[in-house]
């Protein structure tokens, strides 16, 4: 098979996965906030209006939506068009991935298993930080558990790292999926900390007891054992960046409307943010941040 064909058909390939990848992400956005639900209980995907089990041909990805003209067969409810979106982002976050790593052999596999596997993750803690405020923890305290995993198996997703040495890949490799976690997750708690006397009365018109939300901590633990110290670090500056971009423009819309302030947007898009961007130019952005800031 030619290289073109062969290049167009490992996108399409991801892209399917992707697709389905995406579907089983609205599954997780929709139920991971929500008492007695889990991801993978009950089985079936159900219609959140009228909880009737959706049949197989009325749940693939995109396609049933556009068919169904977005309605439910059952109880002909709206069904959002976040779905569809959804699923199609997931959609091109797996080529994306595949251009990074195209699974090849064993080592490019695992990385393009780890790239998926964050970037479905930060879409999921994306969508239910904007919609309910929190990071839930079946996401993050279990992803701690897999990073750490990740990183002793498979101790070349650290190469390069301070910490590896190649006498003793594995153990150093997990001393860097640890130093990843206590770098990404510390730093944020820490700010947190050091910020809270001085936006006291921020918090109370918020009803927050801390100024940095702890699932936002478990989010950087999370991915900082995959990112290592460094990576987790850029992730937040980014992620800080992002995020005074993005409230000085909406400051300006609301007072451009008359509005005393704008609605406030939780932290947690914007590490997912600065993560994704570190899984696809790694370091390259926070180079061109410092060169930006130095000196001419």
């Amino acid at each position: 098979m030619a290289a073109g064909w062969s290049d167009a058909f490992g996108m399409s390939v991801a892209a399917v996965f992707g697709l389905l990848f995406g579907s089983f992400t609205n599954v997780v956005i929709y139920r991971s906030p929500l008492d007695g639900l889990s991801s993978f209980r009950p089985a079936r995907s159900f219609c959140p209006n009228c909880r009737v089990a959706i049949p197989w041909y009325d749940n693939l990805p995109v396609l049933s939506w556009l068919l169904l003209r977005a309605r439910c067969r059952g109880c002909s409810q709206t069904i959002s068009a976040r779905y569809p979106a959804i699923e199609v982002l997931v959609g091109l976050l797996f080529v994306g991935a595949w251009v990074l790593s195209p699974p090849v052999d064993t080592v490019s596999s695992v990385r393009f298993i780890v790239l998926v596997y964050l970037a479905v993750s930060c879409v999921a803690v994306t969508f239910i930080d904007l919609e309910h405020l929190i990071i839930p923890d079946t996401i993050t305290l279990p992803g701690i558990g897999i990073g750490l995993l990740f990183s002793f198996v498979f101790p070349y997703l650290h190469e390069g790292h301070p910490l590896f040495k190649e006498a003793t890949p594995h153990v150093s490799s997990l001393f860097a999926g640890v130093g990843g976690a206590l770098a990404g997750g510390g730093s944020l708690w820490l700010v947190g900390k050091l910020a809270t006397p001085f936006l006291r009365r921020q918090m109370e018109e918020a009803g927050v007891e801390d100024a940095m939300g702890f699932g936002d901590v478990k989010w950087m633990a999370h991915t900082g054992t995959f990112l290592g110290a460094w990576g987790a670090w850029a992730a937040i500056a980014e992620g800080c960046l992002l995020g005074a971009l993005v409230g000085v423009v909406l400051k300006l819309a609301a007072r451009l409307r008359g509005q005393a302030d704008a609605t406030p947007i939780p932290f947690g898009p914007f590490l997912s943010a600065g993560v994704l961007v570190e899984l696809a130019v790694p370091g390259q952005a926070w180079e061109l941040l410092l060169h930006l800031t130095r000196p001419a």
